[in-house]
């Protein structure tokens, strides 16, 4: 039970309204729809009179509103509380994330904190390697990352939710009809961001255990260089569905009929000497709460686990 959710039941029995609630939160009336209904199933109990547009609260849902008012309020004084006796103004977190999670992840986590919290210095840096190997460097306080689901001696972790992958091409390339095989697919040239990124490195060996030749991968360093060259139709590459659903339903790029037999996540991890840290405790907060509205917007649902 988050307090994004408590804050959604309140704004819903406020304005008598799914959509009103809605417009009043910026989200979309179907997430809206979703955290009152997870909050039921949650509390096993109706917290509102749903009679056509009429909206009111049940007997359960005005006892739970008075609780709901004490957790936010005291949520929010918490958050003050840390943030103030955090670092000197200037002392930055320093993020490392790959080019495709800040873009589609990230930026919507630092837009929700920047919102909030002004004063809280954050410094982005391009993660071009494994996760592990760059919190052993200690050049960086956490890292976000994309893979399957592992964990390390050395640092703390957690899941913030299932990522879709998709196999993209140029529109007009020979993988449109159904279906393509492994092995087909492994004679195709491969078009990456970093070979390093955990879901290229399982996808590059389910491809090499299927096919007759070494596997060929051309790596751009970014995304948005991955898609360009895509369009220009210099082979296939395997990528979050998130970061390229808008060139998918504009016909830019073409989803070809494979589906990867392992499946990734979202992930945040983070020295173990920063856990207490005020501001990082912020962070994974936004983490987990900017993460968990986006996925509702898309229809799926957050990840629940951590390692350590």
């Amino acid at each position: 039970m988050d307090t994004a959710s408590l804050d959604t039941f309140l704004t819903v029995a406020e304005q008598s309204s799914f959509t009103k609630a809605a417009s009043d939160l910026n989200l979309a009336q179907p997430t809206v729809t979703a955290r009152i209904k997870k909050l039921e199933r949650d509390l096993a109990c109706d917290l509102f009179n749903r009679r056509g547009a009429l909206i009111r609260l049940t007997t359960a849902g005005q006892r739970f509103r008075r609780y709901a008012h004490k957790i936010v309020k005291l949520s929010r004084m918490a958050e003050e509380t840390v943030l103030e006796a955090g670092s000197a103004p200037g002392d930055a977190l320093t993020v490392a994330a790959d080019s495709g999670l800040t873009t589609y992840r990230l930026v919507p986590i630092v837009e929700y904190l920047y919102r909030r919290y002004p004063d809280l210095a954050l410094e982005i840096r391009p993660l071009e390697a494994s996760p592990w190997t760059r919190l052993g460097d200690s050049d960086v306080d956490c890292a976000f990352f994309i893979d399957v689901c592992a964990s390390s001696p050395r640092a703390d972790s957690t899941l913030l939710c299932p990522e879709p992958l998709v196999v993209v091409a140029d529109r007009d390339g020979p993988l449109a009809q159904e279906p393509v095989t492994t092995p087909q697919l492994a004679k195709q040239p491969l078009l990456c961001a970093h070979r390093g990124s955990g879901y290229q490195r399982m996808f590059e060996r389910t491809l090499g255990a299927a096919g007759d030749t070494g596997v060929r991968a051309l790596s751009f360093g970014s995304v948005d260089a991955v898609k360009r060259a895509l369009t220009a139709g210099l082979g296939v590459s395997l990528l979050p569905r998130l970061s390229v659903a808008a060139e998918l339903a504009e016909g830019r790029l073409t989803e070809v009929p494979w589906t990867a037999p392992f499946q990734v996540f979202t992930q945040v991890a983070w020295h173990r000497e920063i856990r207490n840290d005020p501001r990082f405790s912020v962070l994974l907060d936004a983490a987990a709460r900017a993460t968990a509205e986006q996925v509702a917007d898309a229809g799926t649902r957050p990840a629940r686990r951590s390692t350590s």
